[in-house]
């Protein structure tokens, strides 16, 4: 069987180090699933339908399947099950759920495994499989590949290059009550029991998306008053000019409103960024700075470390240690962080973009979760958002973007690699460099952050005219 790759054809003959190797080159699986725009390649008809028989061969049993609120996921599901019913496997459908909810179902349910269909925050037109073990971890590295190397024998010769058509049909969001009762007490039952949340005021923007039923009712039902936004999804509104990726719309809604804080979900409920009552943005490292104190005064946070992202600002670090808190640094995506909490015995860990993790509960960044944790705090502590982050000011962060002709190793270029080494030399204890290569395109992308927004341009201007000078940009 041929195939194409950038390098021409190659042929796929059952060698598995060969057709490992291939498949890396071409990997279809990202640090969250496998994404694309819905209807191309790799979430075509034909590809989608290799994707479940791949899954369904891979996990066996009963897998746990949940979606968003895009036009394309009821066509994916569909596919996904067509691709799964010609394996033993057989799936279970839990309809519009969060993200969350599909690792926390399966982790405690009767699964071999979970998938959800969703792109997370990206706009409607965008989908996305990501595929759970039945612990509710996502998949380690070595059985994702196996997934490939099993798509890619499945697809036939002319798979990626088929578009396939998204259908136009009147868009209703699907729900299984007994899927979201049951992840709604799972939430619960970490809290006390009873209406605790009574006398609270919250703003929930919902996106549009998974969130949009869940979200709301278990607020109430613990009596808070909620006031919600965009919770009318229409198959094409997901995530737009909403929720946590334009939270623009939830600080105008905080001005009109006497609520005590906001909260915005993204598209598939992983995220949540928050907003307080004066209008101040409470994201993801505020709420890691917030938690971490106070689970450090109730003794819980041991060992003393909060893992966090090479995107995690550096006031962060910095208000952490002056309270004997280590951060701890991984890749960019909350699978890294978990991954390195489960190694290293971490409590908490979370992004900028509002993924935080519990792992003595949850598995994955769950944005109701986050919600019920900030307003507990709220609530015994008897304080304001405000008052829990008044110290909270982010350092100063330039990010640049560099299109290239070609991703040239850095520490090749021995002009740029001294002047990395000199950038870093002189941000040593007042902030740091970040410079890499995106996974996607094909861009270098350069961020500076220190405690001087002036300190930041300047070496900024240093490294891009070294960059400039060596590196061929487009």
């Amino acid at each position: 069987m041929k195939w194409k790759s950038e390098s021409g054809q190659f042929e796929i003959d059952g060698n598995p180090t060969r057709l490992l190797t291939e498949i890396m080159n071409r990997k279809l699986f990202g640090t969250d699933g496998i994404r694309s725009r819905a209807g191309s390649f790799p979430l075509n008809a034909a590809a989608v339908e290799a994707i479940g028989r791949a899954i369904g061969e891979k996990l066996g049993g009963t897998v746990l399947v949940g979606q968003d609120t895009r036009i394309s996921s009821p066509w994916i599901f569909e596919l996904l099950r067509s691709g799964v019913a010609q394996t033993p496997a057989a799936i279970y459908d839990a309809k519009v759920v969060p993200t969350p909810a599909v690792a926390l179902l399966t982790k405690t349910g009767e699964y071999s495994g979970g998938v959800m269909i969703s792109a997370s925050h990206n706009p409607f037109e965008d989908n996305g499989v990501k595929v759970f073990s039945s612990d509710g971890t996502k998949l380690n590295d070595e059985a994702e590949a196996e997934i490939e190397q099993r798509i890619f024998q499945l697809l036939p010769a002319s798979a990626e290059q088929a578009v396939d058509a998204i259908p136009e049909r009147p868009f209703q969001a699907r729900h299984d009550d007994e899927a979201v009762r049951r992840y709604q007490k799972l939430l619960s039952s970490q809290f006390k029991p009873g209406p605790w949340l009574k006398g609270l005021r919250i703003v929930a923007d919902c996106a549009n998306g998974a969130m949009s039923r869940v979200a709301p009712t278990l607020l109430e039902t613990l009596g808070a008053e909620v006031q919600v936004l965009h919770c009318s999804p229409t198959g094409k509104n997901i995530n737009a000019a909403c929720g946590a990726v334009h939270i623009e719309a939830l600080h105008e809604a905080m001005k009109r409103s006497s609520a005590d804080f906001g909260v915005a979900y993204d598209g598939d409920g992983d995220r949540s960024l928050f907003v307080s009552h004066t209008g101040r943005r409470i994201d993801g490292d505020a709420v890691l700075l917030l938690m971490a104190r106070r689970m450090q005064r109730l003794g819980r946070l041991i060992p003393p470390v909060v893992v966090g992202t090479l995107m995690t600002n550096f006031a962060l670090e910095k208000l952490l240690a002056a309270e004997g808190i280590r951060l701890e640094r991984v890749a960019v995506g909350d699978r890294f962080i978990f991954e390195q909490m489960r190694r290293g015995g971490g409590i908490l860990g979370g992004e900028p973009s509002g993924h935080v993790i519990f792992p003595d509960f949850g598995l994955s960044g769950d944005g109701l979760f986050t919600t019920l944790k900030v307003a507990e705090a709220l609530v015994e502590e008897r304080a304001s958002l405000d008052d829990l982050t008044k110290d909270w000011i982010e350092a100063p962060q330039l990010l640049e973007s560099i299109r290239v002709r070609q991703k040239i190793p850095l520490e090749t270029i021995p002009a740029v690699q001294a002047k990395i080494d000199d950038v870093n030399a002189r941000l040593q204890g007042f902030g740091r460099l970040v410079i890499r290569y995106s996974g996607t395109e094909p861009v270098l992308r350069v961020m500076i952050e220190s405690d001087d927004a002036s300190r930041n341009r300047s070496l900024m201007e240093e490294l891009l005219d070294v960059i400039g000078r060596h590196i061929e940009t487009i």
